[in-house]
């Protein structure tokens, strides 16, 4: 059971003290591990224009140097497979047809890249600020950890 504040003594009130400012100090000299994209080419294909829009919005901010295209359509993805060298290809599956498209069975086998799936519909950019939250979502742009799943 948990003391009453009259209960402590000062020794007791000192230790509780100091070991809530560690912890507060702590937290206000938390850095977040700064890491660059600049290498990295994605292309994101959503239709729909708002949901495309907070995808990139939310991909930038967090994958900070990285280059990224974005487009409406199929032909217009299929198009970029083509044109341009891309390492990493966004989808959200949960739009119709996505998952047996075309584009998607290109890019399965789009030698040295990953394929990320996410529901674009809840994405938005204070959400995803969140540090639990924006690790999770930048774990899934992780080629390494991509590669040696592939190959292990």
């Amino acid at each position: 059971m948990a003391k009453e504040l009259d209960n402590f003594d000062d020794e007791e009130m000192d230790e509780a003290n100091g070991a809530m400012l560690d912890a507060l100090n702590a937290e206000e000299n938390f850095v977040p591990q700064v890491r660059d994209y600049s290498d990295r080419r994605i292309l994101i294909w959503e239709e729909d224009d708002v949901r495309r829009e907070a995808c990139l919005e939310v991909l930038s901010d967090l994958l900070v140097g990285a280059y990224f295209k974005a487009v409406r359509t199929e032909e217009e993805a299929l198009q970029q497979l083509e044109e341009d060298d891309w390492d990493t290809f966004v989808v959200d599956f949960y739009t119709e047809g996505v998952s047996v498209s075309d584009f998607i069975k290109r890019v399965n086998n789009y030698p040295g890249s990953i394929l990320v799936a996410i529901n674009m519909g809840p994405l938005t950019l204070p959400e995803e600020r969140e540090p639990a939250k924006a690790e999770n979502l930048r774990r899934l742009f992780d080629i390494e950890r991509a590669s040696s799943q592939i190959h292990a």
